[in-house]
Formats: C-alpha cells, structure tokens, sequence
C-alpha cells in the first residue's frame, strides 16, 4: 500500500470506528455506507492531505464528532 492509500484507508476506518462507537453518531453520518465512507476519506484526503492526529481530528469534527 503507497502513503496516499495507508491516509484514505485510515480516514475511511477512523470515520467508520467513531460512528459504530459512537452513541449518538451525528446525522451527517447515520446512513452512511462502505461507499459513503471511502468517498468521505477521499475528500477528506484532498482537503486535509496525509493523515495525522490532528487532520483525522478535523475530519471527525467536519462530520459533527465533538469531545465530550
């Protein structure tokens, strides 16, 4: 796997992991599906580039994830 498909697959998967542990998952992702969330991590690629600690942070936020 090069770097810009590790990035997409770890937004995909953080995405996908806060919303299933998620209680009350925001709206904007409630109804999503495997395609939803690989064109969520593309675009989240795009706008955020490689991904780190702080980018996947502003992806979940982007989505309405906030810290309790």
């Amino acid at each position: 796997m090069n770097e810009r498909e590790l990035s997409i697959t770890l937004y995909h998967e953080v995405l996908e992991a806060a919303m299933v542990a998620s209680l009350h998952p925001p709206n904007s992702v409630m109804d999503f599906n495997e395609g939803d969330f690989e064109r969520a991590a593309q675009s989240a690629h795009t706008e955020y580039g490689e991904t780190s600690p702080e980018t996947l942070n502003r992806m979940l936020q982007f989505y309405g994830f906030r810290q309790e």
